[in-house]
């Protein structure tokens, strides 16, 4: 068994499990199209039965705010309970969406999609998944109206981080 391995078992029989941390370190567009598109960057394997503390900040841009604006959601591919809080600001405020101690499942849940139709968007959230089945979670983001020649565009400095606690 190699030594990293066995490492990693043994820490996680103690509880310690490692920490996943992405940072986008280029750009990624998606042009003409109001369909979520995957951050090829800020996704994390996850599996069943554990709970996760993540946190993310979400630059997104666009080439046309005033007809295209943007939007961005965390996805997870598995079942899973999400709880936490969700921050979206523009170029010019930021509010608190939702910061009740457990939610999920509507438009103003941690994970679900912050939407800014005529300005920049900087989404963070902070909050805990409790899995009942293996997936992804990941960041996903695209044009709130598609424009033709125009894009929304996931921007450096946007990071996801995962630890998994249980």
């Amino acid at each position: 068994m190699p030594l990293f391995k066995s490492l990693d078992s043994g820490l996680q029989a103690l509880g310690i499990f490692p920490s996943i941390r992405k940072f986008v370190i280029a750009v990624q567009d998606v042009t003409n199209s109001a369909t979520f598109t995957d951050s090829t960057i800020l996704q994390a394997d996850l599996i069943a039965n554990a709970t996760y503390d993540f946190q993310t900040l979400e630059l997104i841009g666009s080439s046309a705010f005033a007809t295209a604006g943007a939007q961005a959601q965390l996805a997870y591919t598995g079942s899973g309970t999400f709880s936490g809080t969700r921050f979206r600001g523009s170029a010019s405020n930021v509010e608190p969406v939702n910061n009740a101690p457990t939610w999920g499942g509507s438009s103003d849940s941690v994970n679900g999609a912050a939407n800014e139709p005529t300005k920049s968007l900087i989404v963070e959230r902070r909050g805990r998944i409790v899995t009942t089945t293996s997936g992804v979670l990941k960041v996903q983001f695209r044009q709130s109206t598609a424009v033709a020649a125009n894009y929304a565009r996931l921007s450096i400095g946007s990071y996801l981080n995962v630890a998994r606690v249980s």
